[in-house]
């Protein structure tokens, strides 16, 4: 699932704001900083909004926001406009896994000093590598 992003330039700050989010924005002075602090905030207003018992709006397409008058100039101004992808808790499944023995140790001891269980290390680790 993607959300429609849209990133301004003011002198030398960059803002991401999501217009199916409202409220949910970040500022940032570059780009690659914006694009991380930009996820960052996205993820943690989602998590806020699932803890507070909020439905989740639709996602629009970029082509229904773009032809949303409330919209037009928002995207007139925009420098870019991007899709983020969007992680959404959803309720734990369990798994087996074939890993290594030798790894596996090495696993529950890194997941232990770093205040994980397996699994959320794991999860977490996937996270991270399919963020890029």
């Amino acid at each position: 699932m993607q959300i429609v992003a849209l990133i301004h330039r003011e002198s030398e700050n960059y803002g991401i704001s999501f217009p199916d989010l409202p409220g949910c924005i970040s500022a940032a002075s570059s780009l690659d900083e914006l694009m991380l602090d930009g996820k960052e905030t996205l993820d943690l207003h989602l998590e806020q909004m699932a803890q507070d018992g909020e439905a989740l709006p639709e996602f629009r397409s970029l082509d229904s926001l773009r032809a949303d008058p409330e919209f037009a100039e928002d995207f007139a101004t925009a420098e870019l406009v991007t899709l983020m992808p969007v992680d959404i808790a959803g309720r734990a499944v369990k798994v087996t896994i074939t890993m290594e023995e030798h790894l596996l140790m090495r696993l529950n001891k890194a997941a232990e000093r770093q205040g994980y269980t397996r699994s959320g290390f794991i999860a977490e680790a996937v996270r991270r590598k399919l963020a890029g």
